[in-house]
């Protein structure tokens, strides 16, 4: 069996609803597993609405759920499914409606928000599923929660996949061998039935795990790229697909800027050995590109990608009275769990620590306690131009090759060792998108 998974422009409307069937229909043979992402921008309205729930502005609210009402109702219109085909949809949005009576005025909460936020993916996989009816070639709803088993913490929840491989087996393998089931990406439940989330573009990985807990033969990622490509297409119109890619590779890009793949995709695929495909829902007869352990295509250039990610802030700080003590990086590190601030790129001496943060949310009180150790210094708009290439630690001169494409681009922070295959550097913002067009004709001349 395979799974396939649709993001959220590939069930955007109803036009791309009915290319997912056809896309399905044609691999029917080889017993797919559909997950999808909620319909494009609904995750976004639904977290809003959360917000307007907290405000006690029920008319803000009720617009709100009219919003999301209107766009999946005449989806359904538009795809023909029947009046009892669309019969799931209405108590979802019944049940969103008494939430947000019952919670009026009561300020978010993780827990809330994931309750909230799940919505999406529950109606967008009825629609798909009326959809396949409307189309002749049936199919089975699935719950998620029943199968994605995580931890409490809301929002970005840890899956127990021990219990995911037991429910995956004991309750959709038979629904499989019988039939094409439909299922949520994002959404689990704690052991004892709250709902959780696996955190923003984590479909991706909900598809891994069921991928991994079924032992399918592929996971497909469809989406509206290609695949993976050798830098971002909008910064660098020349840049080539990538036919093929290692896990390592694809993490590191997905890591730093490339939206293609979420970041934890490949992890419960590895050990088994499972590749992944991307695939363009809007141009399925494309190859994409292949994901997998080991990468022994005819393309062995050093460097396969360049990627940017912007919106990063860097952290420095310094102390000097640590020259010669234990425990500088401890009690800095210590503050970032404290605060829950994650740290993308670290680059460290002796009395200095350089590191990047994404989310700035929970950044002040961060600073306020990194004082407590040194000096505190915090530069915004920056941004991680990361080159990736699993030869990038064998082959001499990379390193001479880049600094020398961007000789006049002041670079400020320097991270490579950690990764055989990415060297990372901050540059400002604003200076991004050259640096990306700069490297790439360097390293990719033939396109250029």
């Amino acid at each position: 069996m395979i799974v396939m998974k649709f993001g959220g422009t590939s069930v955007g409307d109803a036009d791309a609803i009915r290319r997912l069937v056809d896309i399905v229909l044609a691999a029917s043979h080889e017993r797919p597993l559909v997950v999808v992402s909620a319909m494009s921008k609904v995750t976004n309205a639904l977290v809003a609405l959360d917000a307007a729930i907290a405000s006690g502005h029920p008319a803000i609210v009720e617009a709100g759920i009219r919003q999301l009402e209107e766009r999946h109702f005449s989806a359904a219109d538009a795809l023909g499914i029947t009046a009892s085909d669309r019969g799931a949809l209405a108590p979802l949005f019944v049940s969103l409606r008494s939430i947000a009576t019952s919670e009026a005025g009561q300020p978010s909460s993780p827990r809330r928000r994931d309750l909230i936020a799940g919505f999406g993916e529950l109606l967008s996989s009825q629609l798909v599923v009326g959809a396949f009816s409307a189309a002749g070639g049936p199919a089975s709803w699935f719950n998620a929660r029943r199968v994605i088993i995580t931890d409490d913490h809301f929002g970005s929840a840890i899956p127990d996949e021990n219990r995911i491989h037991e429910n995956a087996r004991s309750q959709l393998a038979p629904l499989l061998a019988e039939m094409i089931a439909v299922t949520q990406g994002f959404i689990g439940a704690t052991p004892d039935g709250a709902p959780t989330t696996l955190g923003r573009g984590g479909s991706d990985f909900s598809a891994a795990l069921f991928g991994a807990a079924l032992g399918a033969e592929r996971v497909e990622i469809w989406t509206d790229v290609d695949g993976l490509m050798s830098a971002d297409p909008r910064l660098v119109p020349e840049a080539r697909l990538l036919a093929t890619a290692t896990y390592d590779e694809a993490a590191e890009l997905a890591a730093f800027g490339a939206k293609v793949l979420h970041p934890a995709t490949q992890l419960p695929l590895v050990e088994a050995g499972i590749p992944i495909v991307i695939r363009n829902t809007f141009a399925p007869a494309r190859p994409g590109t292949w994901i997998r352990a080991d990468d022994n295509a005819e393309d062995a250039l050093p460097v396969r990608s360049i990627s940017f990610k912007p919106g990063v802030t860097v952290v420095q700080v310094r102390a000097p009275r640590m020259l010669g003590a234990y425990g500088f990086l401890r009690r800095i590190f210590e503050v970032f769990e404290q605060h829950e601030v994650v740290v993308d790129v670290l680059a460290t001496s002796e009395v200095s620590v350089s590191l990047t943060v994404d989310d700035v949310s929970r950044l002040e009180p961060v600073v306020r306690d990194l004082r407590l150790v040194g000096e505190v210094g915090v530069r915004g708009e920056r941004g991680v131009i990361a080159v990736v290439g699993r030869g990038i630690r064998e082959t001499p001169g990379i390193a001479a090759r880049v600094y020398t494409a961007i000789a006049d681009v002041n670079v400020e922070m320097i991270s490579q060792g950690a990764s055989a295959s990415n060297l990372t550097f901050i540059v400002k913002e604003a200076d991004g998108p050259a640096v990306v067009r700069a490297l790439h004709r360097t390293f990719f001349p033939e396109v250029a």
